[in-house]
């Protein structure tokens, strides 16, 4: 199970990559002041993709060392990972107003939904 989480993050990174390309993933056009919201390829079905999948990988790692200290380190990385979160969708929200409170609205943070 540990190796397939983190098999997992690297599909979703990829899925990522090629959702946005490396200026984007890099963050170069947002440093530039360009750059528009993505809304399209897995960015469809979760708003923090590259945040989940590095969270499963951890959680992936520790089931693979199996110690209490990897699971500190884990815990540690979902608080911090919630506060980078709250720090960007802030931002996202006063760079694109409406249309990113309506993009929240409609796509989960961190688990897709199943639709029928």
């Amino acid at each position: 199970m540990g190796f397939a989480l983190i098999i997992f993050e690297c599909w979703v990174f990829w899925r990522v990559h090629r959702d946005l390309g490396t200026s984007r993933l890099v963050g170069k056009t947002e440093l530039s002041g360009a750059g528009e919201m993505e809304r399209g390829g897995i960015y469809a079905r979760i708003r923090h993709p590259r945040y989940t999948a590095s969270f499963l990988a951890i959680v992936g790692a520790c089931l693979l060392a199996g110690t209490s200290a990897m699971w500190i380190v884990a815990a540690v990385w979902l608080v911090l990972m919630v506060l980078a979160i709250s720090f960007e969708e802030r931002e996202m929200r006063a760079r694109f107003g409406g249309a990113y409170v309506d993009y929240c609205s409609r796509t989960p943070r961190f688990l897709p939904l199943i639709r029928s």
